[in-house]
């Protein structure tokens, strides 16, 4: 969920801080939500593009779901006063750990990136609406699909990656069963395939089937052999789009983590809204980033 870097005028910046400030007083940040500072434990390039980078507060973390974010401050040279969102990669809470899996699409992300060891990143953590699990006990849980009949599959590439592995952890630590189906321009785009497959079955899709399936995901072969009660999904837009009418097409509950460009992450700029199939705007910073995939209409 990297933010492009982005030129930002005073004006706006002026504009902003009074509602950033009000959305910051009105979130409970000791119950819910934790502002602190993290030391740099490890930072593995993946590729080119990619960086995960290891994280340790000794602060007392709130409970983290898969489809969270953080917002992660970086030097206001750089981004102004903006943090950049980065969805949580995984997360420790009773030892303080976090993994957050850095996209370098700009100053801001390629400054992250290139963390070293020892060195701090302030976090506001964690932001937004994860996944939804059958076995959550919450009202929005994937009813009405049984427990017993449920098993999913996960679709992903890219930085649509970083929740799912964090969601797929969770799946098998709940023993719900799950495949996962990664998709990618070409064998050098391929991101987490290894980690991903050490959790569960892991499907494979190049466009130039320089790895794996060649095709879309959409056409791999994983969706005629299994009967997926539910599909996550998190990546580019059109494949989330593609992915959530493939899953209706079989019945099943498609939810999809959005990556729109945000700039609070707190709900006051309203930058990142995306319409719903209700015909109004929902602020995926706070409604999100994770949507069942018919309430926006795919």
């Amino acid at each position: 969920m990297n933010a492009l870097s982005r030129k930002t005028g005073n004006g706006f910046l002026q504009s902003m801080k009074r509602p950033f400030c009000e959305a910051l007083k009105k979130t409970d940040l000791n119950v819910r939500k934790k502002i602190a500072d993290f030391v740099v434990e490890a930072n593995l390039p993946i590729g080119e593009a990619f960086s995960q980078l290891h994280l340790y507060t000794p602060d007392q973390l709130p409970e983290i779901e898969p489809g969270q974010f953080a917002q992660v401050g970086v030097p206001a040279s750089m981004h102004g006063w903006l943090r950049i969102p980065i969805s949580i990669h995984d997360a420790d809470t009773e030892r303080g750990h976090v993994k957050l899996l850095v996209q370098k699409v700009g100053t801001g992300s390629e400054w992250i990136a290139s963390l070293k060891k020892g060195d701090r990143l302030n976090l506001i953590l964690p932001l937004g609406k994860g996944f939804s699990l059958p076995a959550s006990g919450s009202a929005e849980a994937l009813a009405p699909s049984p427990v017993a009949n449920f098993r999913a599959l996960l679709v992903g590439g890219g930085a649509g990656l970083a929740p799912l592995y964090f969601l797929a952890k969770r799946l098998k630590r709940a023993d719900l069963p799950f495949d996962i189906l990664i998709g990618a321009r070409n064998k050098a785009r391929l991101v987490l395939a290894n980690e991903m497959a050490e959790l569960g079955p892991t499907g494979i899709c190049t466009e130039d089937g320089s790895v794996g399936f060649r095709g879309l995901v959409t056409g791999h072969p994983l969706w005629k052999g299994v009967s997926y009660t539910h599909v996550y999904a998190c990546g580019p837009t059109p494949m989330m789009k593609a992915v959530a009418v493939r899953a209706a097409e079989s019945g099943a509950v498609c939810q999809v983590s959005l990556e729109n460009t945000m700039a609070c992450g707190l709900g006051a700029c309203l930058c990142c809204v995306t319409a719903t199939a209700e015909g109004r705007h929902a602020c995926v910073c706070t409604e999100g980033p994770v949507f069942d995939a018919r309430a926006l209409g795919w």
